[in-house]
């Protein structure tokens, strides 16, 4: 779904090159709410399976000390009256958070200001996936930039890496505009809420797409 309004950006003549990140997101918002998720072209999304979608809207962290946490995108996903009791419905959704990775934002930066949040219980606390959004610039990669900046030994440790990212094999092929889709595992240092226990870790897939 994250490539097709790619390609609608790219189609409807939206200038990436030049646009700050939150021009982007709000124009990828406006094309996944507005058309994917009316129209239902790419299975298995649709207004039947996710609500609306909503940018930067607010939600707390995993003990509710930050009660106003606001991901870059939020997927809510629709309950079905067979599904079993969440451990919170609210976060019961995909959390996406979008970062530029290009020369003047590092792919250390991707980490510490973005991917770090779903590592430390800020956002998609109650999930056991999430998604990171790469707007990269400037021949930035995964293998070439993100995956040395997480093997920093600091970084290592700070996000829990379990399993660096590698490319998920259902979606191994990329295209003109985006880097075929990986997954990196991170374990979580904290407890779910009321008796659920200790958190497991998160699988949070890396979605980078070139833009300039």
């Amino acid at each position: 779904m994250i490539v097709r309004a790619f390609q609608l950006l790219y189609e409807r003549g939206f200038c990436l090159k030049d646009e700050k990140e939150d021009g982007i997101t709000a124009a990828l918002r406006s094309i996944i709410e507005n058309d994917l998720r009316q129209n239902g072209s790419v299975k298995g999304f649709s207004y039947r399976t996710y609500e609306s979608v909503i940018r930067q809207g607010q939600v707390s962290n995993y003990d509710f000390k930050k009660p106003a946490k606001a991901p870059d995108l939020f997927f809510k996903l629709r309950n079905s009256d067979e599904e079993p009791g969440r451990v919170v419905s609210e976060h019961h959704a995909i959390f996406v958070e979008c970062k530029p990775v290009d020369k003047r934002h590092a792919a250390g930066r991707y980490c510490d200001a973005g991917l770090s949040r779903f590592v430390e219980g800020d956002y998609a606390w109650a999930m056991e996936e999430a998604l990171m959004l790469g707007y990269a610039r400037h021949g930035r990669t995964i293998a070439r930039h993100l995956i040395p900046a997480m093997q920093e030994p600091a970084r290592l440790e700070r996000l829990g890496t379990a399993e660096l990212p590698r490319p998920v094999e259902e979606l191994a092929v990329g295209t003109d505009n985006a880097e075929p889709l990986y997954v990196s595992r991170h374990r979580r240092n904290f407890n779910w809420v009321a008796d659920k226990g200790e958190a497991s870790d998160i699988l949070v897939y890396h979605s980078w797409h070139k833009c300039g």
